[in-house]
């Protein structure tokens, strides 16, 4: 037997009361519930959220183009920048990737063949000789500033694009001159060099560093290229 804690009375059998208090006390625990418990049927919200995923990803991809505008916007610099690494570290590879083309390339392999060497042993010698002509230099801590570029037009493309044609079976698409700032210690002294040099832009290999159109500006460059 269960009384009704409000009036005392005595709880019918759904222990429920009709007096006042009792159902009072009902009603507003049924809209408690009601709004407190999800309904069904009502549908989901997530529009809010899948906008904010969607932004994200638009804002990466954004971001990811702008980054591979201005890589590419750059890319001119790549073969000057591998080939004053390639000299000043004695990498002999890096200085080949940033002058000659891929089927050029497999055309010093052959020339090492029939020296009697693999193209490590082809490498590993002429590292040695890079490495010699910069102690025989004084050269150290080569480092390179690209100050200022011309697009190369008219004639003077033209010759450039005859020499990869002829020479490479390479299409020019684009080339500048640069000018560079080459800076040094040579016996223990600060020391710098400038002057211009040729970078072309070749249709499926990119940018090279062209030794044919740059004049002969810098001896160091100049002893480091040279693949017997």
């Amino acid at each position: 037997m269960a009384f009704c804690k409000y009036c005392g009375k005595e709880l019918g059998e759904d222990n429920k009361c009709t007096c006042a208090e009792f159902q009072d006390n009902e009603k507003n625990a049924e809209k408690f519930i009601k709004k407190t418990t999800p309904d069904e049927d009502a549908p989901i919200k997530r529009g809010g959220a899948f906008k904010y995923i969607v932004g994200a990803i638009a804002l990466i991809i954004i971001i990811a183009l702008v980054i591979l505008i201005m890589s590419a916007a750059g890319a001119y610099k790549s073969p000057v920048k591998n080939l004053t690494k390639g000299i000043r570290q004695s990498k002999s590879e890096l200085i080949i990737d940033s002058i000659y083309t891929e089927n050029a390339q497999a055309e010093l392999s052959v020339k090492a063949k029939e020296q009697g060497l693999t193209w490590e042993e082809f490498i590993k010698n002429h590292d040695k000789s890079v490495e010699s002509a910069m102690d025989g230099a004084g050269i150290k801590r080569l480092k390179v500033d690209i100050l200022a570029k011309e697009k190369i037009s008219g004639s003077n493309f033209d010759k450039i694009e005859r020499y990869y044609k002829n020479s490479y079976n390479a299409e020019a698409k684009k080339a500048y001159r640069l000018e560079v700032k080459f800076t040094y210690k040579k016996d223990g002294m600060k020391d710098e060099a400038q002057g211009w040099i040729c970078v072309v832009k070749l249709k499926g290999e990119g940018w090279k560093y062209c030794h044919q159109y740059s004049p002969d500006n810098f001896d160091f460059i100049e002893n480091s290229i040279k693949f017997e």
